[in-house]
């Protein structure tokens, strides 16, 4: 307890303290510290596209239109690939011919359809940005066949840039995409994957007649050769997918695939043998990741072609594992590191869209709707953090 002598030094002390703080000028506004100001970026060029869609009524039902639309997705890549997913009426199969997929060649594409498509997606504040077109040249051998396809191939091409389309891809693949493995996911649902079988070398081939290393580049440089030049014309970048999975022996199931062996020289080769922006890629994260022998080698490779103006879309996915060992899992639990794939994509300047791809799938969900659904929210989540970071 304070003694009066000491309340009043106590007194005395508080009283001076209030003198010196009056008397103490204040900082003028210009002094005094501002709150930090949030960083600002220009505009993000890289979003989030659609590929994957919902229902029968093909890429502009209204299902489907609504259905990237709650994504926020602008956007949109349709297929005239001869399948569930293939867009009617844009490019129907030769008649009798069964719906085998990409190896199936389609007749000429419809104008007046892909116009349509392009009318029906601005009218819904959207663009048909890409259509992927079927794979059925890669396993045609020189003669009058391929040369009559590769015709088609560059009327095609026409029609697209007519149509206002900017992107076509392909999967110059001669075996389908091979997987071998299945492993329990979370939520009880199932991840594919693949193993390089220890006797690769006597499994029984897919019926495809084998094709070596020299056939098949024969076949890319002459598409190339042939198409390219028309795309240039018609301001259509032509973006060839890998094979999936890359980096497999030579003659895996009797083919020397395009990006077998070493997938980094492959992509660069192809890139090389005809050097030009309209030669370009479908590029692909996960394909990327199991082709390599480590998650993070692919970005030097992605730098690089998205410097040089080699990369149109990009299939955006993750996978567990490595080089000829792999499993596809969802976006928020591989090996690669999507945040820093789109951050560099954002400090290249690059614009495209990325595609969600290969969700794993549960009984519950068997077309993979939710899987997409989660991955659109996911990458739409990672784009937001990638502007405001």
């Amino acid at each position: 307890m304070l003694g009066r002598r000491g309340f009043g030094k106590s007194i005395l002390g508080g009283a001076a303290g209030i003198a010196m703080a009056a008397a103490t000028p204040l900082p003028s506004t210009s002094q005094a510290a501002e709150p930090q100001k949030p960083k600002t970026r220009k505009p993000l060029k890289v979003r989030l596209g659609g590929e994957y869609r919902i229902g029968d009524g093909g890429t502009i039902s209204k299902q489907n239109l609504d259905y990237q639309g709650r994504w926020g997705i602008t956007y949109l890549t349709t297929s005239v690939e001869n399948g569930p997913r293939a867009s009617p009426g844009v490019a129907d199969p030769p008649p009798g011919a069964p719906k085998a997929g990409r190896m199936v060649p389609s007749q000429p594409w419809n104008l007046d359809a892909l116009k349509h498509m392009q009318d029906v997606c601005q009218q819904n504040g959207k663009v048909l940005e890409g259509i992927r077109m079927d794979s059925a040249y890669m396993i045609m051998k020189p003669g009058p066949e391929r040369d009559r396809y590769l015709d088609l191939i560059c009327d095609n091409v026409r029609k697209a840039g007519q149509a206002g389309i900017t992107v076509i891809s392909k999967h110059w693949s001669v075996n389908f995409l091979r997987r071998n493995t299945t492993t329990p996911g979370r939520g009880n649902s199932s991840y594919t994957g693949f193993t390089l079988e220890k006797d690769w070398k006597n499994l029984p081939p897919t019926g495809v007649d084998p094709v070596s290393s020299d056939e098949y580049w024969e076949r890319i440089d002459t598409f190339l050769k042939h198409v390219i030049p028309v795309a240039r014309e018609s301001k259509v970048k032509m973006a060839v997918h890998p094979y999936d999975p890359g980096g497999l022996p030579l003659g895996y199931l009797g083919v020397d695939n395009w990006d077998a062996v070493d997938f980094v020289k492959a992509m660069l080769r192809y890139e090389k043998t005809f050097d030009d922006p309209h030669n370009a890629f479908q590029y692909d994260t996960g394909v990327a990741a199991e082709s390599m022998d480590g998650p993070d080698l692919q970005f030097d490779l992605l730098r690089g072609l998205v410097t040089r103006g080699k990369v149109a879309q990009i299939h955006f996915r993750n996978i567990r594992g490595h080089l000829n060992d792999f499993v596809e899992v969802y976006h928020d639990e591989g090996d690669v590191n999507l945040f820093a794939i789109i951050k560099l994509l954002r400090d290249l300047d690059w614009e495209g869209s990325l595609l969600p791809d290969h969700s794993p799938v549960h009984p519950d969900d068997p077309q993979q709707t939710q899987g997409f659904a989660f991955a659109n929210g996911y990458i739409a989540g990672l784009l937001k953090a990638a502007q405001d970071a």
